[in-house]
């Protein structure tokens, strides 16, 4: 894999941010497609809360899995901000759908193509990513979400344990700086995007949402899986025994590229 660290001016943002992008290695003859002006299929990969663009890279083996499926990976910070626009005024969601697309559309070689591009993301970034493609379904060929922050407004109702008190107060912090006092926007929660599908018959790519059953967020990931699976979409739901950690989301985009509609083998 060839890696690729950018940093560069946002002017959704208003300051200098990074993104981390990688391409498969060219082992073998490789052209061009003028006709499509495409070299790899794209995944846009977001991280969780806590993190930045390097956290896929350093802790789990994205690099070779991409690898293996001739996949372009971008992978972008988005701070704390739930890959949204928030009521500080920070333009993630609109960098994110926006201007991120455009900017690598021009430096890489990558197809525009709904039927090229994925996004995935893991807790917050999984989030990000159900609220981008529910909201520009018509832009991806799949979605993916790893115990997912699927219902920002039920984190408080989560399965915190007794020693979690600290963490679950850092997250009621962070979500008032993002969604502001009243911490949501009900138009960004992804099951009012699903109700806005439906009722646009918007057509919503396959959705994969995977789920360790000693995660905390376990109960609102099921209750998305029943909601998009009541009305008839295209969802994959899968469980194993894991929680909110590497482990997981290692094994999970894995699984998740494997089950995406790709259609490159390694170079």
């Amino acid at each position: 894999m060839a890696l690729f660290q950018c940093n560069f001016y946002s002017k959704s943002l208003g300051y200098d941010t990074q993104v981390n992008v990688i391409l498969p290695e060219n082992r073998g003859d490789y052209s061009f497609d003028e006709s499509r002006n495409y070299c790899f299929q794209v995944l846009y990969l977001l991280h969780g809360k806590g993190d930045d663009c390097n956290g896929w890279l350093r802790k789990t083996s994205i690099e070779r899995y991409a690898q293996s499926h001739c996949l372009a990976v971008i992978m972008p910070t988005g701070e704390d901000s739930f890959f949204t626009d928030t009521v500080s005024g920070k333009l993630f969601f609109t960098y994110l759908s926006e201007e991120l697309p455009q900017k690598m559309g021009r430096w890489f070689p990558i197809s525009n193509q709904p039927e090229d591009t994925f996004v995935a993301g893991l807790s917050m970034g999984g989030y990000g990513a159900l609220k981008l493609g529910l909201t520009y379904p018509e832009r991806f060929g799949g979605v993916g979400a790893f115990t997912a922050v699927t219902m920002p407004d039920q984190v408080y109702e989560a399965n915190w344990g007794p020693n979690d008190a600290e963490d679950r107060e850092k997250m009621e912090k962070n979500l008032r700086n993002v969604f502001g006092e009243d911490r949501y926007q009900q138009k960004d929660l992804p099951m009012c995007l699903l109700d806005r599908c439906v009722k646009e018959k918007k057509k919503v790519p396959p959705i994969f949402l995977y789920e360790g059953r000693q995660d905390l967020l376990y109960g609102m990931n099921q209750k998305f899986y029943r909601k998009a699976k009541d009305y008839g979409l295209d969802i994959t739901y899968e469980e194993w025994d894991g929680g909110h950690n590497w482990d997981f989301w290692d094994a999970a985009v894995k699984k998740v590229l494997d089950a995406f509609p790709l259609k490159n083998e390694a170079l």
